[in-house]
């Protein structure tokens, strides 16, 4: 009776962990850490860019004449649009869409060449530009913070933002800086991982 008992307490201990196992977070899996609300802006293009559009997204701030970080982050950027392109899933499966925050300043023309100077592919590359008000309204919705002062400088936060196809924010890195690059590399396993997964 007592084997009877003993048998039944580990068939329940090893299917209680077995439960618990299917249930704890996978270290392959990135957490969901919110969701963005879908939205519409204009590319240099002058095309409509859809946020819901089913592809995994980098999305990125930044100001032309931003005189550090946004240069540097986008010269980064570049080989991680390489890689992709040579997986062949770049404007496919994935792409980086970069944001202005001074869209007085920024105008097409002088979008369009700051991004032919990273050799940007703009069939993955989106360069979104907008109102004030409606940069203002997407910015909002990352959590962005952002100021111009009266010399043209704008301050602003530097991170990043990595969504998965369903717009959930699954990831955020810092931009790049003189003193720490870009992690390209944590960056594109990131981005495999929800190319493969989801």
């Amino acid at each position: 009776m007592l084997n009877k008992w003993m048998l039944l307490f580990v068939i329940l201990l090893v299917f209680g962990f077995a439960l618990i196992y299917s249930f704890w977070p996978s270290e392959n899996l990135l957490p969901k850490l919110g969701e963005m609300e879908s939205f519409t802006m204009e590319t240099v293009e002058e095309e409509q860019y859809d946020l819901s559009n089913s592809k995994v997204k980098l999305v990125m701030f930044y100001y032309t004449s931003c005189p550090d970080i946004c240069p540097l982050t986008m010269m980064h950027a570049t080989p991680m649009q390489e890689e992709l392109m040579k997986k062949n899933v770049f404007g496919k499966k994935v792409e980086f869409v970069s944001i202005t925050l001074d869209p007085d300043v920024d105008t097409k023309e002088k979008i369009m060449h700051y991004a032919e100077s990273f050799d940007a592919d703009f069939t993955g590359w989106k360069w979104l530009r907008g109102s004030n008000e409606k940069t203002k309204s997407v910015a909002d919705r990352f959590k962005m913070m952002y100021e111009k002062s009266k010399d043209g400088f704008v301050a602003h936060n530097t991170t990043m933002y990595l969504l998965d196809k369903k717009n959930n924010i699954r990831a955020i890195y810092d931009m790049s800086t003189t003193k720490e690059p870009l992690d390209s590399e944590q960056i594109l396993k990131d981005i495999g991982k929800l190319i493969e997964k989801e």
